[in-house]
């Protein structure tokens, strides 16, 4: 393979400094009624993601270097008109899915008092976390006041050393203050905690610590103990090496599921199965704990938002809020209350048609450019089950796609998938891809996806769609070089993904819809891709082509794609 392949990466593209100028994302590009049906890393349906922040001034090691060290803000006014905008419709609930919304302290507390000053009453979720030693009373007071009732704090690790070794860098104490502050004043905002465990020369004792820093404070709602995943190109991988994890048990353990237990660990397995028992019994599903803080979960959501959020946290299936009672060995009349939300809490009838009016549509012309858009961020429903396995508005491909048609208009026909949501099977995608007809194809996924986005990829090829492939997503980013390596992968959008994917589409649009030339492509900056001459793109095995398809019986036809997809399902 390696006679061709050789990566040429572009200048890195400067970072939008004013995410103010970026269109409100246009939500009639998706069905949104079907993501109302499910949770997503926040515990409710029937909900908007909406992403306040982008970049990251923190080194944390176990992260992916993909975003900006400086990190921008979109301002307070901009987040309340698209948050009013919403309310106008019937929405209550709204989720962050920023990690350090409040980095900036006077833009966010503004934010609040916007909220508070026009008497929204919003509910605010902030699932992938604060940055805890960062807040004071005062801010905690505003940001409930403006309705947050969902807040997630990364610990990562009690120990300061590691915090130190890790270059988190934590103010521990201050952490504990804050997260302690929230469990006494406010014990009905839902708390979400971030562990992890795993790190390379962490002890026993040391990874103790942060169990028990968990088990000092009154109550948690939904902590999580994480295995550490080291991830390609990243310190954590480079202080693992250094430390004697190989790099054939690093890249073994990137294809595990997050409660598989890797070879990448300092301690024994059976010290890992103890650790997570003790967390387990220990506290999580302690009888005082629970009749403590479902009460409270039960007036905040519905039994079906409660079953997801348990069935996602725990390896059981609970039907109903009796199968976990049962389990936990509580009686209805032991709780404080009877019942949980009423399941059709917060729903927006008609919320499409709503937003569809928010949005008026121009019609493509009858040559526009046809764009579409892969998120292939969850496994087929009958595919591999994994934990925390929970629906993610596609808010990154909204936002290429919304800046997209500001910028082209009709000159472009644009569409969004979500695997699963959109297409449940591989027959699915391929009945997509037949009746959409793409000139483009951009697809988003994860490291952890990775597998499953190249046999994917290899799959439309073998289907016999050679339309330029752009990647992107924290795989792409991450890991630029090894994607490029797949033959059937065109270019790589490095970061800035608006204004990158859409000078790449002036280029294909300047060249009459075709791929542009290397010479051109070594003129966008924030790309990667493969300079060498490539051999026939076409994946290994029995190519359908469409003469031969409409001769075929449904039930060959279905045999062969099952023979073609087989050896994605021993990976995945």
């Amino acid at each position: 393979m390696s006679e061709y392949f050789e990566v040429y990466k572009t200048h890195q593209r400067q970072p939008i400094t004013r995410l103010d100028i970026l269109p409100l994302i246009d939500r009639s590009l998706v069905d949104y009624e079907k993501y109302a049906r499910f949770i997503g890393q926040s515990l409710v349906k029937n909900c908007i993601t909406l992403q306040g922040t982008r970049g990251c001034p923190y080194k944390c090691a176990f992260c992916h270097k993909i975003w900006p060290k400086k990190h921008m803000v979109r301002s307070a006014e901009n987040l309340f008109e698209e948050i009013n905008l919403y309310y106008n419709m019937g929405i209550k609930r709204f989720v962050f899915v920023d990690d350090i919304f409040n980095l900036n302290v006077e833009n966010s507390m503004k934010f609040y008092r916007l909220l508070i000053k026009n008497r929204l009453e919003v509910q605010l979720f902030f699932p992938n976390g604060l940055r805890g030693d960062l807040l004071n009373r005062d801010y905690i007071d505003l940001m409930i006041e403006a309705g947050t009732i969902d807040i997630s704090f990364a610990l990562d690790t009690a120990s300061p050393r590691l915090q130190k070794l890790i270059g988190k860098q934590l103010n521990i104490e201050k952490f504990r203050e804050n997260v302690r502050y929230v469990c006494e004043k406010y014990p009905s905002v839902i708390l979400e905690f971030q562990v992890i465990y795993g790190f390379p020369t962490e002890t026993e004792e040391e990874a103790i610590m942060s169990l028990d820093f968990i088990k000092s404070l009154k109550w948690l709602d939904f902590p999580y103990i994480h295995l550490l995943k080291i991830f390609p190109h990243t310190d954590m991988e480079k202080l693992a090496m250094e430390n004697g994890v190989s790099k054939e048990d690093i890249e073994k353990s990137a294809n595990l599921a997050y409660d598989q237990l890797p070879d990448t660990l300092p301690f024994n397995k059976e010290f890992s199965y103890e650790y997570k028992v003790k967390f387990l019994y220990e506290y999580f599903l302690l009888k005082d704990r629970l009749l403590a803080v479902l009460p409270h979960q039960m007036r905040l959501f519905t039994e079906s938002e409660l079953m997801q959020k348990y069935n996602s946290y725990l390896p059981g299936k609970f039907e109903c809020l009796s199968d976990l009672l049962k389990v936990a060995g509580i009686t209805r009349d032991e709780l404080n209350t009877s019942r949980c939300l009423p399941g059709d809490s917060y729903v927006v009838h008609g919320l499409n048609e709503k937003i569809r009016n928010a949005f008026p549509q121009q019609e493509p012309q009858e040559d526009a450019l046809k764009v579409l858009l892969l998120d292939l961020s969850l496994f087929f429903s009958t595919g591999r089950k994994v934990l925390y396995d929970v629906v993610e508005q596609p808010i990154g491909l909204l936002y290429l796609l919304s800046y997209l048609k500001q910028v082209k208009g009709s000159k472009i026909n644009g569409k969004i998938a979500k695997s699963r949501i959109d297409f449940d099977s591989y027959e699915g995608l391929k009945q997509l891809l037949d009746q959409f007809k793409p000139d483009v194809i951009g697809i988003r996924t994860l490291s952890f996806f990775k597998h499953w986005f190249h046999q994917v990829v290899k799959m439309i090829r073998q289907w016999g769609i050679h339309v330029p492939i752009i990647a992107g997503g924290p795989y792409a980013t991450s890991e630029y070089s090894s994607i490029l390596q797949d033959v059937n992968v065109d270019v790589v959008v490095m970061g800035e993904g608006e204004m990158t994917f859409s000078e790449l589409i002036d280029k294909i649009m300047e060249n009459n819809g075709k791929f542009p030339g290397k010479t051109v492509l070594k003129k966008i900056d924030g790309i990667a891709f493969n300079q060498k001459e490539k051999p026939e793109r076409m994946g290994t095995g029995q190519i359908i082509k469409d003469g031969t398809k409409k001769k075929l019986s449904k039930e060959k036809e279905t045999e062969i794609l099952y023979l073609l997809t087989t050896d994605l399902e021993d990976e995945c």
